[in-house]
């Protein structure tokens, strides 16, 4: 079940992905970083609580 919940958090990620590579093209850079950064901890810290459950880090 874990994994089905770690594909959906993936697949809603896209499009916060192909944000940042629409600003990196309009030379709005450090919205790019921005948007990478926010998405990859949105990805971690889900992944970390379904695969580590009870750890508190």
């Amino acid at each position: 079940m874990s994994y089905l919940a770690m594909i959906f958090i993936l697949f809603a990620s896209v499009y916060s992905f192909s944000f940042a590579k629409y600003c990196w093209k309009k030379q709005n850079r450090i919205a790019a970083v921005g948007t990478v950064l926010l998405t990859l901890v949105s990805i971690i810290l889900p992944a970390v609580m379904l695969f580590f459950p009870g750890k508190s880090f």
